[in-house]
């Protein structure tokens, strides 16, 4: 295998590293049961309360007998992302992205069109990396996940069913120069603690959130834009595409602001859609009280051609938390080599008390915003 091949592999590494991005889906994590070959996933939930133990009369009496806790198994079969784009053998005579417009030297077609490929790989994952951000978005917002097929219809549905108490709406928007914003994250902040038996230490605000909030006068006053102790809390969350604002501390919470504005365009669009809706606020705890998981499901395929096997192999992992299964087969009738990218991540928030989505907007008479999942 010529050296250059091994540099291929290099470039492939590097290209879909993303580090701007991703900053929701950084809350679910990869342990190393989260990659499986199994089709369906399965979890228990488990609520506990912070209930109290009582006293016996005395040590004659016996001990006070408890009911067995409750708990519930989810099933949830994996969703498949599977892309792939064609490299034809037409294209690798035509000057590659990075190569001088004149080629002294004789061609190594293998080379090139590895390279082609490794492009190619590099678009299909990014946008599969997105579309693990957006389930991670739409988690948080709703507890609800709905990804669409090409035609933009639904195609994969799946509803947590948390608490709707979690996802409330103000009773008054906070563009009103009225509004109390401090007291509603308070008060969900209080919900989530009962529920989750947790200090809600996290608020990640929307655009159009942030602007309304950041105009109270009290907020202005008190917000503390010292990031001196952003290492020491969640330091795993930075230059993942979301910025640090400052903290308050309120009440018996201290509240660690972000906003994240980071958008993604759907398939076969070019308008901008922000993962965040501008006017929601996301609440959670360290991300050492959360236990969001993210799983990859197993992907049978046939072996792909030894030529390529030995360049990409037959699974690639980036960073430990993302599960690829590439594939490359030749379609000689059309001259022309296939590169394909599979996957299936699932996105599991097992925490399901643990954290709660605001509506700034207040609903309207007769209809407007509503909550989030039931």
């Amino acid at each position: 295998m010529p050296d250059f091949l091994t540099k291929v592999v290099g470039m492939f590494d590097q290209e879909p590293d993303l580090k701007k991005m991703g900053f929701l889906s950084t809350f679910f994590r990869t342990t190393p049961d989260s990659f499986t070959d199994a089709e369906y996933a399965e979890y228990d939930i488990l609520r506990s309360g912070a209930e109290i133990s009582p006293v016996v009369r005395n040590l004659n009496t016996g001990a006070v007998t408890l009911v067995g806790e409750e708990f519930s198994t989810k099933g949830i079969s994996f969703p498949v992302y599977a892309l792939e784009m064609p490299a034809q053998i037409q294209t690798l005579m035509q000057r590659q992205p990075g190569e001088t417009a004149y080629v002294t030297a004789k061609i190594n077609w293998l080379g090139r069109l590895s390279k082609v490929l490794v492009r190619g790989f590099a678009r299909m994952t990014n946008m599969i990396r997105r579309s693990i951000e957006l389930q991670a978005a739409q988690i948080l917002q709703t507890g609800t996940v709905t990804l669409t097929d090409e035609d933009g219809k639904a195609a994969y549905e799946l509803n947590f069913k948390p608490k709707a108490t979690h996802f409330p709406v103000v009773a008054k928007s906070w563009s009103d120069a009225t509004a109390d914003p401090l007291k509603d994250l308070g008060e969900l902040a209080l919900i989530l603690q009962t529920d989750g038996l947790v200090d809600i230490t996290t608020v990640i605000m929307g655009r159009s959130a942030w602007n309304n909030f950041i105009k109270n006068a009290w907020v202005q006053a008190h917000l503390n834009k010292e990031v001196m102790a952003l290492g020491a809390l969640n330091p795993q969350l930075k230059d993942k595409g979301a910025k640090y604002l400052g903290y308050i501390d309120f009440d018996a919470y201290r509240f660690e602001f972000w906003m994240y504005n980071a958008t993604y365009e759907p398939f076969g669009s070019q308008e901008p859609v922000p993962y965040l809706d501008p006017d929601k606020v996301l609440l959670l705890p360290d991300t050492e009280s959360l236990d969001f998981q993210r799983f990859f499901g197993g992907i049978p395929s046939v072996l792909p051609d030894e030529t390529f096997d030995q360049i990409f192999g037959a699974k690639i992992t980036i960073g430990n938390e993302y599960d690829f299964r590439p594939r490359v087969y030749a379609d000689t009738h059309r001259e022309t080599w296939i590169g394909e990218i599979k996957s299936r991540p699932l996105l599991v928030p097992k925490s399901i008390d643990r954290w709660g989505c605001l509506m700034t907007v207040a609903a309207q008479s007769g209809g407007g915003a509503t909550g989030g999942g039931q």
